[in-house]
This record gives C-alpha cells, sequence and structure tokens, in this order.
C-alpha cells in the first residue's frame, strides 16, 4: 500500500477483522470449568438474518457431526426456551442474543461447544467465538493452554480489548469516511460541478 501514509496497513488489517476475517485464536474462548458451579454463556446473532430462526447448543467432538445438546422448537419474537438436562437455552430475538445455562458443572462437561443458528440437522450457521471449557489446574494453568487467559474464581471470561478495537474502527472509519468525501468534492471542484 504505498502512499497509503501510516494508517493504511493498520486500517486494511482492521478492516479484514471487521469484515469476518479472523485469526484462529479469536474463534474460541477459554472458561475454566468449577465443579458444581452453574455457567451461562451469550452469543449473539443478527437480528435482521435470524431473529425467527431455531437456535442450539452443540458440542463439538474432535470426530464426526457436532451433537445438538438443547434446541429451541419455538419461534417467538419475545422469549424463546428449551431445556434439556442440565442445560437451558433462552433466545431473545429482540436482544438478538441466545443464551445458555449449563447448571452443575462435571468433569466430563470439559470440551469445546457452539451457539449454533439451527436450520436442519445437517445445515446450521456458527455463531463465534466457540467456547472451550478446559479444567484449571493448582499450578496457575490450564490443560489445554500454559498461559491462562481468565479468572479460575469467576467462571467467567477475562475483559477482551473491545473498547480498544472499537476506538481504532472509529477512528479508521472517521479517516476513511472524511478521505471519500474530500476525494469526490476534489473531483466536483475539478470539473467545475459544485
Amino acid at each position: 500500500m504505498e502512499g497509503a501514509g501510516p494508517w493504511g496497513w493498520p486500517c486494511l488489517l482492521l478492516l479484514l477483522k471487521v469484515s469476518g476475517f479472523q485469526a484462529v485464536d479469536e474463534e474460541e474462548k477459554q472458561i475454566y470449568l468449577q465443579e458444581g458451579r452453574n455457567l451461562t454463556v451469550s452469543c449473539v446473532y443478527n437480528i435482521m438474518l435470524f431473529s425467527s430462526s431455531l437456535k442450539a447448543w452443540q458440542r463439538v467432538e474432535s470426530q464426526g457431526p457436532p451433537e445438538t445438546l438443547v434446541r429451541t422448537s419455538t419461534r417467538n419474537l419475545s422469549l424463546n426456551q428449551a431445556r434439556a438436562g442440565r442445560y437451558l437455552l433462552e433466545d431473545r430475538p429482540s436482544d438478538a442474543v441466545m443464551m445458555v445455562t449449563i447448571t452443575e458443572l462435571q468433569p466430563q462437561d470439559l470440551g469445546l461447544y457452539q451457539c449454533v443458528i439451527y436450520l436442519s440437522p445437517q445445515n446450521f450457521h456458527l455463531l463465534l467465538p466457540r467456547i472451550r471449557l478446559t479444567q484449571y489446574e493448582e499450578n496457575g494453568t490450564s490443560s489445554r493452554n500454559p498461559t491462562p487467559k481468565g479468572n479460575p474464581d469467576s467462571g467467567m471470561l477475562a475483559p477482551d480489548s473491545g473498547l480498544q478495537v472499537l476506538v481504532i474502527v472509529l477512528t479508521c472509519g472517521f479517516i476513511l469516511n472524511k478521505g471519500l468525501v474530500f476525494s469526490v468534492l476534489f473531483v466536483l471542484l475539478q470539473k467545475g460541478l459544485w
């Protein structure tokens, strides 16, 4: 990107991120399993595309298709709930969010999970990030990753740098928007149309 100035590459990378291009580590969030406690996970979806679609919570195995643990069966625009064993799924279409609660976490709950828009048993739309439940070990590491990303006492995710990303997105958008407006004005002035 020659001549793009100091903002060229960062803005290009940011646009790739905003457009849906994600690195592998951003597709998965790690949560530490706390035996006997409840865990609630929220998944956000596009309200325009999926507000009236069925939603599901799945466990991803290393081989074979994902196992659907709980799935909504109604398409209400206010609230859809489904319960299967220790899994509770609440879909709130007006907020474009589905929340899944796993009650009384157990060691066999370790693994990779995902929220999906359930179109059919073989066809679903994945909502990122996937959730990996890992075991927190006393020496300060997890069974999968030697540098833990969350607080083992909270049962929640470590805070992301969402505010920083928002500031960068707004700044780049502002710069690109102003550049586009000035370019159009320049062309119009050169042609004598203004």
